[in-house]
């Protein structure tokens, strides 16, 4: 196989993942628009954000786990807490996350402990899940990187 054949044979690979990641729920068109932004000037803009994505949603999921232990949570410091993660997450094009936090401010909003903890594993299961999709696209994009000659 060619180098021309071999790079859209892993453009298309790409394609299929986010197609089928969308169709899932798991990202939607805010994710696909954060891949335009990336060109030559910043090759390495959806890396990045991807794990500053990551890293702040296991610091904001082991924060509300800890605050949701309390005998009895402050909802007010909780509901904040999902409040910035619904964001980061509809910023980032995390659908499952964002509609998850949704969830999880309705249970806050009705001090409902055993909800809410319910659904932060659901987070953390859920970040798990598009943590492992999204290293298999930066993989296949390193792989069209190489490829292409690191353009």
């Amino acid at each position: 196989m060619d180098r021309a054949a071999a790079v859209a044979a892993v453009e298309q690979h790409i394609q299929a993942l986010l197609t089928q990641s969308v169709q899932e729920g798991l990202l939607d068109d805010q994710f696909l628009q954060l891949i335009q932004l990336q060109d030559d000037s910043n090759p390495d803009f959806v890396s990045e954000v991807v794990e500053l994505y990551f890293e702040d949603s296991a610091t904001k999921i082991d924060t509300l786990e800890a605050r949701l232990r309390e005998p009895a949570p402050n909802y007010g410091q909780v509901d904040a807490l999902v409040h910035q993660f619904k964001g980061s997450s509809a910023s980032f094009g995390a659908h499952t996350m964002a509609a998850l936090c949704v969830q999880l401010r309705d249970a806050c909003h009705a001090h409902n402990q055993p909800a809410c903890q319910a659904l932060v594993a659901q987070l953390r299961e859920s970040c798990a899940v598009l943590k492992t999709r999204l290293e298999q696209f930066m993989s296949l994009e390193n792989q069209r990187k190489q490829l292409s000659g690191g353009r």
